[in-house]
């Protein structure tokens, strides 16, 4: 379970041989957790956009980065 980046208040994480479309899981600093899909930035969880919207920016922005290392976890 790499983290891929850190942030003042959460983390995102990859899972090796996790399910579903590729995507990552943010975890905040009091224990929430979501996924968010890497293509769509779709959210799976009880967290809202304006929550980690800072995330969701770091995540579109390194979308190629994000893709390849989903499929050397997840071949």
């Amino acid at each position: 379970m790499p983290v891929l980046q850190r942030f003042a208040a959460s983390r995102i994480l990859l899972y090796a041989g996790d399910h579903l479309l590729p995507h990552v899981h943010v975890r905040l600093s009091d224990g929430r957790e979501c996924t968010v899909d890497i293509e769509t930035l779709a959210i799976k969880g009880r967290i809202a956009a304006r929550e980690i919207r800072e995330e969701l920016e770091w995540i579109a922005s390194n979308h190629p980065t994000l893709l390849d290392e989903w499929r050397r976890y997840n071949p």
